[in-house]
């Protein structure tokens, strides 16, 4: 992946070849119908495959809240997503929230799949599945992809 470049400009100029690259890789990105991570990949990087095979609790938990505020500003490790996770994973019923989740993700960023396709992912591949996730929702909710998004507060009633 192309380097996004942050550069203040006084004056708005017409975008380098360098700068449309970017835009366009941005594009494929977002838009993209399939995974751009494999289900496969799930050892890279180490850190979040450790994590996540040890407490993917916490995995789950910080995929949920980069989806509601991908900055991550008032993230907190043990959150509401966190605990229903760990209490479902006590009877191992964690792959119905998870199925839930990954299809609202799947629907949000209009992934290609399915409900059933999910369900299987979930239930026999759980960890590689949190690490999918987590790496999908961090590259499609960048900043410098997804651009100016306005806030509640400044919405027209």
């Amino acid at each position: 992946m192309a380097a996004y470049e942050k550069k203040y400009r006084s004056r708005p100029s017409v975008p380098s070849v360098y700068q449309r690259d970017v835009l366009v890789e941005a594009q494929n990105i977002t838009q993209n119908k399939d995974w751009n991570y494999s289900l496969c990949g799930c050892c890279s990087p180490g850190t979040l495959c450790l994590l996540t095979c040890c407490l993917p609790c916490l995995t789950f938990g910080k995929t949920q809240a980069r989806s509601q505020d991908p900055t991550l500003q008032n993230y907190s490790s043990i959150n509401s997503e966190c605990l229903i996770f760990s209490f479902l994973s006590l009877g191992y019923f964690q792959w119905i929230i998870q199925t839930i989740r990954r299809g609202e993700m799947r629907e949000k960023h209009g992934i290609k799949g399915s409900c059933c396709g999910d369900c299987c992912t979930t239930f026999w591949c759980g960890c590689c599945a949190l690490v999918q996730e987590e790496k999908e929702m961090e590259l499609r909710t960048r900043p410098e992809w997804t651009g100016y998004k306005s806030t509640p507060q400044m919405a027209y009633p």
